[in-house]
């Protein structure tokens, strides 16, 4: 069986933006299913990380053109004709709503945004789609909203984070705060330094958390850099605060995880996340959650997180110190922390969907 599979946005992933979702899965589905080729389709070079499984092919398929129209074509003419070409038994789309050719099955994988429901491509070819697997009632209840009738094809995965995540002892926790804060106990957020992630209004609740409890805790930022995040790396720079904000926009996967595991909470701000990627990350490392009640968040961080009201700066620092403040409140929230799993689970799910 030859399943071709949309690389393009596995080009965005790094594991303090993305989770690594896509390129979690993909590994695992690969491992899973031996005997099934995978055609990984790119537009451009692809350069994985790490070695890809011996039944996975890179395909190269170049825009015929630049800009808009070059994107375009690539999407409504290149790709169906290389499908037909490659020969491919079943179609895999990751987060894009790609054009099916007739008669050729396709399956569709959504993970963070739900933005991509909103696309022409999306009005045109969801329906085509044989099977949706999402992470979220969330990112179901916005599909719905969008197209009706899609129920039965709908698969709810198993949320995980990578395996890289764990815990650390007491020790190890005082090492990494050394190493990285001065010694200083400290919040982390990953995720994009973008709008999207409400970076701005988290800078405003820890200014409000500093002036109020005249604490030396500081916050971490892990994450790259976004064209429509450059407003935010100038406010950084006169931030009143700025000597207690760590921003890391590029660190290896061992140093984020050892990071996350230290942290004293983590707070997670994107307001419309269809999968909360890095609530997961934070709780397989025994590390308690402040997030936004919106999106996805709330489902994931459960009774291990406290939920600050969106758009409201004062309740989201008044979570942050109330959990700062109060070791009892802390402990509480880690005792609610359950099992969470690796991507193998996800993985499993999906390739029964695809392959049976």
């Amino acid at each position: 069986m030859r399943i071709a599979v949309n690389a393009v946005p596995m080009l965005q992933d790094t594991l303090s933006d993305t989770g690594n979702v896509l390129t979690e899965i993909f590994y695992n589905l690969c491992r899973q299913h031996p005997d099934a080729e995978f055609l990984l389709v790119n537009n451009r070079p692809l350069r994985p990380a790490r070695p890809l499984p011996s039944n996975v092919k890179l395909v190269e398929l170049k825009p015929l053109a630049g800009g808009k129209a070059g994107r375009y074509i690539w999407r409504r003419m290149q790709w169906p004709r290389a499908l037909k070409k490659l020969q491919a038994d079943k179609i895999l789309c990751m987060d894009d709503v790609l054009p099916v050719p007739e008669g050729m099955e396709a399956h569709l994988l959504l993970s963070r945004d739900a933005a991509v429901l909103d696309t022409v491509s999306a009005s045109q070819y969801i329906r085509r789609y044989a099977s949706i697997s999402l992470f979220s009632a969330f990112m179901q209840e916005q599909l719905n909203k969008r197209f009706g009738g899609l129920d039965t094809r709908v698969r709810q995965l198993q949320p995980g984070a990578a395996d890289v995540f764990k815990a650390v002892n007491w020790e190890e926790r005082e090492d990494i705060k050394r190493e990285f804060t001065s010694g200083m106990e400290y919040f982390i957020a990953l995720g994009s330094i973008d709008p999207s992630n409400n970076i701005i209004p988290l800078l405003k609740a820890f200014s409000m958390l500093k002036k109020r409890l005249l604490s030396s805790i500081k916050l971490v930022l892990a994450g790259q850099l976004t064209g429509p995040g450059e407003d935010i790396a100038q406010a950084l720079k006169t931030y009143k605060f700025k000597d207690d904000v760590i921003w890391l926009q590029r660190t290896d996967d061992e140093t984020l995880a050892r990071l996350v595991a230290a942290a004293y909470a983590l707070v997670h701000t994107a307001g419309a996340d269809g999968l909360a990627v890095p609530v997961y990350a934070a709780l397989r490392c025994d590390v308690p959650v402040v997030t936004l009640y919106a999106g996805a968040a709330p489902e994931a961080g459960g009774d291990a997180a406290l939920n600050a009201l969106p758009a409201d700066v004062t309740d989201l620092s008044e979570k942050m110190g109330a959990l700062y403040k109060d070791e009892l409140l802390r402990g509480r929230l880690l005792a609610h922390i359950t099992r969470v799993p690796g991507w193998e689970e996800a993985a499993r799910a999906l390739g029964n969907t695809i392959i049976g």
